[in-house]
This record gives structure tokens, sequence and C-alpha cells, in this order.
């Protein structure tokens, strides 16, 4: 950060005397605290990973102490849920161009954080500027601002999502109109995902969520799941494809197309068909849901192919709201060797060599427990939004499905099957890291750990551009 090499020297062994607020009290305490010492005692260090970021300081009031008044900002930061859950706390540090020493803040909670965040509120009231001065020692004047979450284990990780360089901090100054606004591109929280209904090809169904009245709901169909019945007239394709949805107990239906084209130059083509989502919103009242498709030929004939469950429909019961949030992850087990047997814990690290990859099971598996949901009788396989999460050499790979595996004890277990295939035909890679969320509502997440898994030389594939 600028100007804070000199006192990382000074400050070395002075104590850190920060200001620790309960839930409800005002975040205005303020102490005397160490300069960020990034990379020097193995325990500060800057973070980009959007687990704690800055969202926007405002300048209010003059606030005036013992017959001094100083400018004042309020601050806004975003912290995630999952760093609050293992007991991180927000704090700021500030200081003025001429402090010889840096202050601390701390926040308390507030609303309006995205999706998968905690929202903190801090105030900058003393020790910042004197309200007063000339305008040309504003001119010259600021205010370094630098916030961080400390951590359970006494270490403090500086944002430094908006501030690429390890040793600099925000900047209050006259130039940037003595304020920070909010960066809407920078850490904007997991996006929302909606409940789902897809209807795989291999007549597999995959719910993503519990059904609730008054909410949207989208179903998707794999075309290959009714192949016949597609005529076509003067080579243009004629035939249909729709979804039919009853809401019961009122027995409205509503019907839909799952099927589009691909059309160059705007002219639908006979071998360029494709799956396209449809969007229903089900109605309040309803206490169950049922889905059939039909395939029409169309261009005159009377061919039709139904997919309807052998008649008797794809059913789903409906809540009147959603399941409470969901509690607790735990309980993981696994297996990386050729018994395949579930073992009870899940290794941290896990290296892939070549005899995983051709002898022995890889998977890993956790509980899963919401209150009311869980541990009822009547058991919702796809009421719980269960996703993997994973970086290869650390690139965002897109999210997958967990498998459930039914209800054990008061729990729901998901699967994780490791993509050992993947990993072997992608590119050449070194770390796979992997980790597991779920949901009930598809916007508040219970994260569990994150793992990885190391590439063994022997694990390699010869078709490689870049070799073993």
């Amino acid at each position: 950060m600028k100007n804070v090499l000199w006192l990382a020297v000074f400050c070395v062994g002075c104590g850190v005397q920060e200001a620790v607020l309960d839930e409800g009290e005002l975040s205005d305490v303020q102490a005397v605290a160490d300069a960020p010492l990034l990379g020097a005692d193995g325990k500060d260090a800057a973070e980009r990973g959007c687990q704690v970021v800055l969202r926007s300081l405002e300048r209010g009031p003059a606030v005036c102490s013992a017959g001094v008044c100083w400018w004042s900002w309020t601050g806004l930061m975003d912290v995630s849920s999952q760093a609050v859950a293992e007991g991180a706390r927000p704090r700021a540090l500030f200081k003025n161009l001429d402090a010889a020493r840096w202050s601390s803040v701390s926040g308390t909670k507030t609303t309006g954080a995205p999706a998968g965040y905690v929202r903190y509120r801090f105030k900058l009231a003393k020790d910042t500027l004197r309200d007063g001065m000339s305008a040309t020692a504003y001119t010259r004047a600021n205010v370094q601002v630098a916030p961080f979450l400390l951590t359970s284990t006494g270490a403090r990780l500086f944002d430094h999502n908006r501030v690429p360089v390890d040793l600099d901090a925000y900047v209050l100054d006259n130039a940037g109109g003595w304020r920070i606004g909010d960066d809407a591109a920078i850490c904007g929280g997991d996006a929302v995902v909606g409940r789902s209904l897809d209807f795989q090809n291999g007549f597999r169904t995959q719910q993503r969520g519990a059904m609730v009245a008054g909410q949207p709901v989208t179903i998707t169909y794999g075309l290959e799941r009714l192949p016949n019945c597609r005529a076509t007239h003067n080579g243009f394709p004629a035939w249909d494809l729709r979804a039919f949805v009853r809401f019961n107990p009122s027995g409205t239906i509503v019907d839909g197309s799952v099927r589009g084209f691909d059309a160059p130059n705007g002219v639908p083509s006979a071998s360029g068909a494709k799956s396209v989502p449809l969007d229903v919103n089900i109605p309040r009242g309803t206490t169950s849901m049922e889905v059939w498709f039909q395939n029409s030929s169309g261009a005159g004939s009377q061919c039709e192919a139904w997919d309807s469950n052998l008649g008797a429909n794809y059913r789903f019961p409906v809540s009147a709201a959603s399941p409470a949030r969901v509690e607790w992850v735990g309980n993981p087990g696994s297996s990386f060797t050729r018994a395949c047997g579930r073992q009870d814990g899940a290794p941290a690290v896990e290296t892939m060599d070549s005899y995983i990859w051709t002898r022995t099971c890889a998977f890993v598996e956790v509980d899963v427990y919401v209150p009311g949901l869980t541990d009822s009788g009547d058991t919702q396989a796809g009421a719980i939004f269960a996703q993997a999460e994973a970086k290869l050499d650390g690139v965002i790979q897109p999210v997958s499905d967990l498998v459930f595996m039914g209800r054990f004890g008061n729990n729901y277990r998901f699967h994780y099957e490791v993509p050992k295939s993947a990993l072997y035909y992608g590119p050449k890679w070194q770390t796979f890291d992997y980790g597991f969320r779920f949901s009930t509502d598809g916007r508040v997440w219970k994260r569990e750990v994150t793992r990885q898994i190391l590439r063994d030389a022997t694990f390699c594939n010869t078709a490689w551009p870049s070799g073993c």
C-alpha cells in the first residue's frame, strides 16, 4: 500500500489494539492498529478472491470532538457468507497523509448484500481530515483506506479486488471527489439459480430446487427422447415438440414449444434442431404439477409421439413456500481405492496418478441437513440445489450437479464423481480444486470446504501438446 513500507518497519512489534464490536453496536469505535505487513510476517495477505470487497465510501457531515472537527465517511463492505461462517470479521484500516499511525474501525451488519454475501457498515469519524483546512491543504491531502478480514487465526486478508498493487490502498482525495463509488462489475455475488426441471436424453430427469407455488420454473427437454415424427415441408422443418403442464388442484394446463432451429441467414435448418427452455409460473394454491410432452410431425402428417411416463405423467409436489435454508453440511465420505466402498472422511489433498486413473474409484460424498425437509418422512430428491464448483489451474469450470444418494438419518446425501476422463482428455493441468454448495432457493448458498487434486507425473496423456 502506498507510503506504508516505512510504517511497516516502524510498527513491527506494535500490538494491535482493535475494537471488537458486538452485534447492534455502532461501528465508530476506533483504535490504533499495525500497518499492513503484506508478505512480511506471514499473517497479512492480499485477498483477490471476493471474500471481502469495499462497495462504497461516501462523505458525511463533519464530526466534532474535544473542539476538533473531522470530516467523516460511511463505508459499505461485503464479506462472503462462507468467510463469516468460518469466523472472519470485517475491519478497515485508514490514515491521512500526515498521520504517523494507522487507525482501525470495525463494521456492523446491515442489509442490501448480493446473494452469497453479508454486508457491513463502518464509519471513519476521527483522525481523517480536519474541517476548515485551506483549499491548498485539501488539494494535497488524502485518506488511505484498507478494508480487511480478521480471520479466526489472527491473519488479516486485505481487500485487493479493486486495488491491483499489493502495496496500494483505496484513496480518498480531491481528484476523486472524496468518495469511492460502487463497481457492479466487481464481486457481484452468486448468480441466482432458477428452479428447473431438466428432462435429459437417456430418460433421466434432473430437478433443481423445490417447486413452489407463485414461483417460476424452467423446463428443458432432450430432443432425442422423442426422435420420430419429424416431417419437413419444402425442405423446411414442420414438426414441433411441446411440453404440457397441469397444475393441481385447479386442473389448469399450459403448454409451449421446447424445440427451436438454427436459422443461418434467417432460414430454419432441418438439421439444426435444438432444445429451447420453456418458462412457466406455478399458480398460487397449486399443490402438485404434472408434465408430459408431445412430438407432432406437421406437414399434414398425423404422426404423433408422446413422452408421458407411460401414461402416468411426470409428477412433482409443489410447496406453498420455499423450504428452510440449508443449516448444516458435513459428514464427508469418499473412496480413492479399488474397493470403491465409502470410507469416513475425505482427503483435503489427493494426488491423481495413473493407478487412480485406471484402477480405483474417485468420489466424495457429503450430507446436508435442512430443517423440515431432510428430517421429514417425504423424501424430495430435487428440493435442494446441490452443485460442485471447480477450478482447473485457477480457471473456473462450469458448475455440475451432485447425485442424490438418498436419506441417511435426518440428512440427504449427495455424491460427487471426480471427473477423471475430463482431466485426462482435457488440457494438461497441475491442480484441480473443487467444492460443494447447497441452497433451497437458488440465492443463499451453504458451502462445504474446498478440496484439491494434484496431478502426478504418471497421470499423463501423450496427446497433450506440451507433453507430460
